[in-house]
């Protein structure tokens, strides 16, 4: 089978020589064309299908990811928990230290945490202060698209003969607005 981009060149070929006065040549082109574009509608077809295929497979990767994530949350509790039942004994038997052969047991003091009881009490000068500046990328896309409706309008009257050249806003050179990859839709 032959592959999309060589089914795509061929038809844009063809499209290209379409433009003729021949009534036969247009009739066999278009004959051409047609049965290009049913190969072409055929292989559209096997990649959504292999598309589907890959989506499948990214979803059950999802599932997995998920339940890997859940194994291993439950694991690190169990941890946890085995970790803290012999914290509690050691500390209630009172053994700070356990040798064994292929490791020891140390029971270490905590550290010391501050708990604020009252934040508000706290003085000025044991706090710290975040906060962050990031542009805001809805009111500078509607701020550019305002500046190129803007100029567009203008550029028209200024096609028509008008003198309206004072009028065109300059863009401004802190951002820009760039059209992404296009996308396909299947329902």
């Amino acid at each position: 089978m032959t592959q999309l981009y060589a089914l795509t060149g061929k038809l844009a070929e063809l499209q290209a020589m379409a433009d003729t006065d021949d009534e036969g040549l247009k009739e066999a082109l278009q004959h051409a064309m047609d049965e290009i574009a049913g190969d072409f509608n055929e292989k559209a077809d096997n990649i959504v299908m292999l598309r589907r295929n890959i989506e499948s497979d990214v979803t059950a990767i999802d599932n997995e990811i998920e339940r890997l994530a859940e194994l291993k949350r439950i694991k690190s509790n169990s941890v946890t928990q085995i970790s803290d039942y012999l914290r509690r004994n050691m500390e209630a038997a009172n053994i700070k230290t356990i040798k064994r052969p292929l490791f020891t047991i140390t029971l270490a003091a905590g550290r010391e945490k501050v708990i604020v009881d009252n934040e508000d009490a706290v003085p000025d000068e044991l706090t710290v202060v975040k906060s962050s500046i990031a542009p805001d990328k809805t009111a500078i896309a509607a701020k550019l698209k305002e500046i190129r409706e803007h100029n567009e309008a203008v550029r028209k009257r200024m096609a028509a003969g008008e003198d309206a050249e004072h009028e065109l806003i300059e863009e401004p050179a802190y951002a820009h607005l760039e059209r992404g990859d296009s996308s396909i839709r299947i329902k």
